[in-house]
Parts: C-alpha cells; sequence; structure tokens
C-alpha cells in the first residue's frame, strides 16, 4: 500500500508539473498581448512575490517555498501508511502547485500568472492547483474526524 500511496502522488505530481510547465511555455511565446475582454482575460504577468503578489520582490519567497515543501515531504515519509487514495491526490496537488511555481522562481526569477479574474487577480494553473488540494485534505480531514 505504501509503494502505491507514493506512485500515485508521485505520478498526479508529475502530470499537473507538465500541464503547468507547458501551459505556460505556449502562453509566453504565443500570447504578447492580453487576450480577451470579459470577466477572464490571459495577461501574462510576472510575479515575484507570494499570492496574489503579496511581499513581491522578495527572495525570502524561495526558501519559504522550499520548508513548506519540505513539510510536505516529510509528512509523506512519516505517514504514508495512513495515506488513503483521496489525500495522496490532494497532496500531489499541492506538491504540484509548490514545485511547479517553484521552478519558475528559479528557471524565469518570478512565478509566470495568466489567469485574469477581472476585479480580482492574475494567477496560474500552479495556483489553482494548491488551492484546491488544500480545499480537499481540509475536506477529507474533516469526514475523517465526523466517521472518528
Amino acid at each position: 500500500m505504501k509503494n502505491k500511496i507514493i506512485k500515485l502522488i508521485f505520478c498526479v505530481t508529475i502530470c499537473l508539473i507538465l500541464l503547468d510547465q507547458i501551459s505556460k511555455i505556449v502562453l509566453q511565446y504565443n500570447y504578447k498581448e492580453p487576450v480577451g475582454n470579459g470577466l477572464i482575460r490571459i495577461t501574462i504577468v510576472e510575479n515575484t512575490g507570494m499570492a496574489f503578489g503579496f511581499n513581491s520582490g522578495n527572495t525570502k519567497n524561495m526558501i519559504l517555498t522550499m520548508i513548506v515543501l519540505l513539510l510536505i515531504f516529510n509528512f509523506i515519509r512519516t505517514q504514508r501508511d495512513m495515506i488513503d487514495t483521496k489525500t495522496a491526490i490532494a497532496v500531489g496537488f499541492i506538491l504540484a502547485g509548490g514545485i511547479s511555481n517553484l521552478i519558475d522562481r528559479i528557471v524565469r526569477g518570478g512565478v509566470m500568472d495568466f489567469i485574469h479574474i477581472k476585479n480580482f487577480a492574475v494567477f496560474n494553473f500552479a495556483d489553482c492547483y494548491i488551492v484546491i488540494g488544500w480545499i480537499l485534505m481540509i475536506l477529507f480531514l474533516i469526514k475523517f474526524k465526523k466517521e472518528m
């Protein structure tokens, strides 16, 4: 069971990282100007900060990201016997988002955001993965606690 869970986390993480990185490469070379004029647009923005540009230009963001990823890796290592399939998928989403944005920080010097919601924010698939992963994790923990 341990190896199955680790393989599932690995597969989910790699597939989602590839999707995010490929989307950024395609958009970077094909969209120089914003596209769309409604609620959702494609607008390429470099984010050197954290979520929603908070703490922009601070190099500590990469260190913080690495620490969070190391804590998640440690969680997987120590709790892998207790991780079920649903939790593994949630962990895969969180890892994919964190690692993909970390790749951006290392390769591009900042995170490439491109999904622009009018009057809200500009973000990318990796940001969505992190939010979805944590929402799933919280839902699974609430359900697990109710079942006890």
